[in-house]
Order: structure tokens, then C-alpha cells, then sequence
């Protein structure tokens, strides 16, 4: 009894170890570009060694990965939250989805990242593609509610790729401001749903 209860105390103490070093290296890369940031820098920011930090993850693609794959639990639950009565309206869907980005750079960043070549271990590779399923799940059950039957998970593949294509033309628009790139992104995933929308008809 006394064991399992060390046992339990010394996994809650590692838990919350991780959770401080996620959080640490989130609100740093919300200041700067992860792939600019090394691990010294985590350390230093989550107030331990850099040794502590490779007791939990093999390179810093995995700490990238952990950060990614919260981001996308994050966008998941906001998703179920609007599906609870109904699903979303393409517009209000698209509109989430860039707003959530807008306010998350490094979400769509690190996407990116191992989209293009991060590379990833066997186990890691299967908790992004497990994640993004989910995700991908919840946009397939709007585009369904909106009334389009053939080829779903095909047409929300379609409708991801076009929102994320958003971010990556305009998110870092040269002499725009924040909230000109808010408006313009947000403004063009109106677009982007109407588009859609007429596709459903």
C-alpha cells in the first residue's frame, strides 16, 4: 500500500515536471520561432537542467511533437464543444479553425515542420497520425451535417489544406499588423466556406 502510493506520488511528480516543460517552451515559442530555440533555452525557462529535459524526451522534435499534439487536443475539444447540439456551419467551422491558428502560431508552425520532414520515430508517428485523425474525424462530421455524402474524409482533407493554406500565405504578411492579418485570414475563410457551401448544394 505504501509502495503504490510512493509509486503514484513519484508519477504525479513527473507528470507535472512535463506539464511545467511544455508550458515553458510553449509561451517561449509563442515569442519566438521553435525551430530558433534550443534546448538551453527550455531549460532555463522551465527553471531545470538540460539533463531533466532529455530524461523526458529523446531530441527536441519530441518536445516539438508533445507541444503540437496538445494544440491539437485544444482545437479537438473546442470542435466537440461546438458539436454538442449541432455541427457547425462551414462558415462558423472555418472561422473557428483560423481564429484558433491566428491566436496559436506555433500550432500551424510546427504542422508544418512535421508535414514537410520533421522526423519522427515509430511511436511518435503514430500518436500525430492517431491526433489527426481526430481531428480530422470532427471536420468529416460538419461536412457531412452540411449535406455533402460523397467522398467526406476526401473534401475535409480539402477544406484542412485550404484554411492551413490561409496561414501560410498571409500569417506573417509583410507591414501587416496582427489584426490586419486576423481580419484578412478570417475574411478569406468566408471565401473559403462559401466555397464549400456551394459544393453542398
Amino acid at each position: 500500500m505504501t509502495e503504490n502510493r510512493f509509486n503514484h506520488l513519484k508519477r504525479k511528480e513527473r507528470d507535472e515536471r512535463r506539464r511545467l516543460l511544455l508550458e515553458s517552451a510553449r509561451d517561449l515559442f509563442a515569442r519566438k520561432d521553435f525551430l530558433k530555440v534550443n534546448v538551453r533555452e527550455i531549460s532555463k525557462a522551465a527553471g531545470v537542467s538540460v539533463g531533466t529535459i532529455y530524461n523526458y524526451y529523446a531530441d527536441l522534435d519530441e518536445l516539438f511533437l508533445d507541444i503540437f499534439l496538445k494544440s491539437a487536443e485544444e482545437i479537438t475539444q473546442i470542435l466537440d464543444h461546438e458539436n454538442r447540439e449541432e455541427f457547425p456551419s462551414f462558415e462558423r467551422l472555418c472561422k473557428i479553425y483560423i481564429s484558433y491558428l491566428n491566436q496559436n502560431m506555433t500550432f500551424y508552425q510546427m504542422m508544418g515542420h512535421f508535414m514537410l520532414g520533421g522526423e519522427l520515430s515509430v511511436e511518435p508517428t503514430k500518436k500525430l497520425n492517431h491526433i489527426m485523425r481526430l481531428l480530422m474525424d470532427r471536420i468529416e462530421g460538419c461536412v457531412r451535417a452540411m449535406g455533402i455524402q460523397k467522398d467526406t474524409r476526401i473534401v475535409s482533407h480539402a477544406l484542412f489544406s485550404a484554411l492551413n493554406g490561409i496561414m501560410i500565405s498571409y500569417a506573417r504578411y509583410p507591414g501587416r499588423n496582427t489584426e490586419e492579418i486576423r481580419r484578412h485570414t478570417l475574411k478569406l475563410a468566408g471565401i473559403i466556406a462559401k466555397v464549400f457551401e456551394e459544393k453542398s448544394n
